[in-house]
């Protein structure tokens, strides 16, 4: 079996900028995203080779619509999966001590990355909101919500995804 890059994207903040989302028509999915951090985001699929799983509240779409949606707009990169609710997953509870119950986003991850162990190689984490658990920062960019992805958190991405 082969393993996998995975990059988890949050997309509010990220691909959408708090200042986009109001500039912007929308389409049948919602506001289309920021070129420029698009653009960002090619360029870590391109440079890494990661396969993309949504942890953005988007993923309540579910997986085909989300799918559909990239493919639609000509996105980067392939979703390959979203993450796990958090508060209807058993298992995720069952796995996870009574402090993760306080990083709700990184708790789904986990969850996602217990259920997934022996197909991942490296993982990043590209989110506005820093919910994620203390074991999951050194694999953690944190984007300004304001400005969405930037080039330099692009690089940042790449440089831990391609850590051997």
């Amino acid at each position: 079996m082969s393993k996998h890059k995975i990059l988890f994207l949050d997309i509010d903040g990220v691909l959408n900028p708090q200042w986009w989302e109001r500039k912007k028509p929308s389409d049948k999915y919602g506001v289309p995203f920021d070129p420029k951090t698009v653009a960002c985001l090619e360029k870590i699929i391109v440079e890494t080779g990661a396969n993309i799983v949504i942890s953005s509240s988007w993923k309540n779409m579910g997986l085909s619509v989300v799918q559909d949606m990239w493919r639609e707009r000509g996105l980067p990169g392939k979703v390959m999966d979203i993450t796990p609710d958090y508060l209807n997953e058993s298992l995720l509870c069952s796995e996870l001590n009574n402090d993760d119950a306080l990083y709700e986003r990184g708790c789904e991850i986990k969850g996602w990355l217990f259920l997934h162990k022996d197909e991942i190689s490296q993982y990043i984490i590209v989110d506005d909101m820093d919910d994620i658990l203390p074991e999951q920062q050194q694999r953690f960019v944190h984007i300004d919500p304001n400005t969405g992805m930037s080039e330099d958190d692009a690089e940042k991405a790449i440089a831990i995804l391609n850590k051997e």
